[in-house]
């Protein structure tokens, strides 16, 4: 039973990366004709109204001031930043390259741990994280031409996300997931909109802007429904490293739809990270969640 519960669980996180890579291909698509910020204005409308429909359905509409605490206000914060500069690779970088080096992330999360937190670590554990580093670093490639600075953005992003995960291990259990989720959505919405009205000229978006915003929100929140399910069917230890296929369905969506090919380098800084990780993992008794945008 549990080997099935288990196999559940991987079905369920390998879906969610599907769900995610969708999402932010739908973007990538949106943001060919409109600007960065607009196309979140646009998914983040949707998704609110996709997440408050099955806060409805799940009978979790409801509202406690004491929902509200400095947890997840800084969780809420750090997601914003981390969507924000995120949205900027996505739009002007390829998916592959932007993906793989937000994979960081977990890494970065045990090495706050280890500052932050004061935990007790191993050589081999700074070592493994040091070798993420590097294999992202190949992925950028930095000098090989116009687009790495882009490229690059997605270290900040990653940065963000992992202060926003260690931030969300303080949230109190007591709290609704799809509230923290809700939360977020919002959050992120309004600092799109401040950025967009500050720093772009909106466009007016076309039926087909529409359908892809709309998709695009539906699959975020398909992603975190399927995260949830793969965490409630499964042990962390199981699932955790079907994550990393997030990164194949985004070299395989660059490829097919927008005809990014990665070249050997950027392959090789793809397979470092997802061993280090992989590695990490393992020597985690208790593997914390990977982390997914909003």
């Amino acid at each position: 039973m549990a080997a099935q519960s288990n196999l559940r669980g991987i079905i369920y996180m390998l879906i969610s990366g599907a769900t995610f890579v969708i999402n932010d291909s739908f973007m990538k698509l949106t943001m060919q004709d409109l600007p960065p910020y607009q196309t979140l204005v646009m998914r983040g409308s949707f998704g609110l109204i996709f997440a408050l429909m099955l806060l409805k359905y799940n009978g979790e509409l409801s509202f406690r001031s004491s929902m509200i605490s400095k947890p997840l206000v800084m969780r809420g914060l750090f997601e914003t930043g981390a969507i924000l500069t995120y949205i900027i690779g996505l739009a002007y970088a390829p998916i592959g390259d932007v993906t793989a080096i937000f994979q960081t992330t977990p890494l970065l999360v045990i090495l706050g741990l280890i500052v932050i937190y004061r935990e007790k670590t191993s050589w081999l554990r700074l070592a493994l994280i040091v070798i993420g580093f590097l294999g992202a670093l190949l992925v950028a490639q930095p000098g090989r031409g116009t687009v790495s600075p882009v490229v690059m953005i997605a270290f900040v992003s990653a940065a963000f996300a992992a202060i926003r995960d260690l931030a969300a291990r303080q949230i109190s259990s007591s709290v609704p997931a799809m509230i923290s989720t809700t939360a977020l959505i919002i959050m992120v919405l309004t600092g799109s909109a401040i950025c967009g009205l500050l720093f772009e000229h909106w466009l007016v978006p076309s039926p087909r802007h529409f359908v892809l915003a709309v998709g695009s929100g539906l699959f975020m929140m398909l992603g975190h429904h399927f995260t949830l399910l793969a965490y409630r069917n499964a042990s962390a230890q199981a699932v955790a490293p079907f994550y990393y296929a997030f990164m194949v369905f985004a070299v395989i969506s660059g490829l097919v739809i927008f005809g990014d090919v990665p070249n050997l380098i950027s392959l090789a800084g793809m397979a470092v990270i997802v061993v280090s990780g992989l590695f990490l993992l393992t020597l985690e008794k208790k593997p914390l969640p990977p982390s997914t945008l909003e």
